[in-house]
């Protein structure tokens, strides 16, 4: 069983609001292999703009409610065009939206993932607003949905796909003699200074969720998804160019 989940920063270009890299998501939908795998996509520019603009991860008030539909409503549009790729290639996908069903706090739900499966159709969600008993509403990340289910399905690989070849010693979008690590552990000291967290996130706290999924006793890899025919590699066990990260 594979978890697969697709950073916002591939399927979607971050700076500009709700714009889809359709070419990309096509490309991604044709390397995805159904069998037994649940896949997991990130917001992008379609959660992370008025995400950051409007304060979402800081809960909810009077002024932004609105915003939070809206949220929902952009996630749901990008979720649509990744399902809709996936069908138009004779890949049975079906959307079990976070906000749906979770609550910030509570035990993650994942037993309609199993079903699914069960079933020959490929489970898709993705990083969503849902409810926060304390702060009324939140966000959950892709990430931190690739540790629920990790930890309650046990796969055999989760695999990040990202915008970038795998995780450096420091950020090579500002370094360029940046070194790709081949492995990481909890003993490298990384440099991630540069790096602009979003509400998601920063890459340190990404590399910390990828650290636990891995002290599970499960395989991570981080690969390039802009890359073509990395994805299909990975998923089929063979040896592809990125970064094993290691408990």
């Amino acid at each position: 069983m594979y978890i697969v989940k697709i950073g916002g920063s591939v399927i979607t270009e971050k700076s500009r609001y709700r714009k889809m890299r359709e070419n990309v998501i096509s490309r991604l939908a044709d390397e995805f292999i159904p069998e037994d795998s649940i896949l997991i996509h990130g917001a992008g520019s379609f959660g992370h703009y008025i995400a950051d603009k409007f304060n979402l991860n800081d809960g909810l008030g009077d002024s932004n409610r609105i915003e939070y539909a809206r949220v929902a409503l952009d996630l749901q549009e990008l979720n649509s065009a990744i399902i809709r790729a996936l069908i138009e290639r004779e890949k049975p996908a079906i959307t079990i939206p976070v906000h749906s069903f979770h609550m910030v706090g509570e035990e993650f739900p994942h037993r309609r993932f199993k079903d699914y499966m069960e079933r020959g159709i490929v489970p898709v969600t993705y990083g969503d607003v849902v409810l926060d008993p304390r702060k009324g509403m939140g966000i959950c990340s892709g990430d931190q949905i690739a540790f629920h289910l990790s930890k309650a399905l046990r796969p055999d690989k989760v695999i990040f796909v990202t915008d970038v070849d795998g995780i450096y010693d420091r950020n090579p979008k500002i370094y360029g003699d940046a070194k790709l690590l081949g492995e990481v552990s909890g003993k490298e000291k990384l440099n991630f200074s540069g790096t602009v967290p979003d509400v998601t996130g920063s890459m340190e706290g990404k590399l910390r969720v990828m650290r636990a999924i891995a002290k599970l006793g499960i395989e991570v890899m981080v690969i390039n998804g802009l890359v073509r025919g990395r994805l299909r590699r990975a998923m089929r066990g063979e040896d592809v160019k990125g970064t094993r990260v290691l408990a």
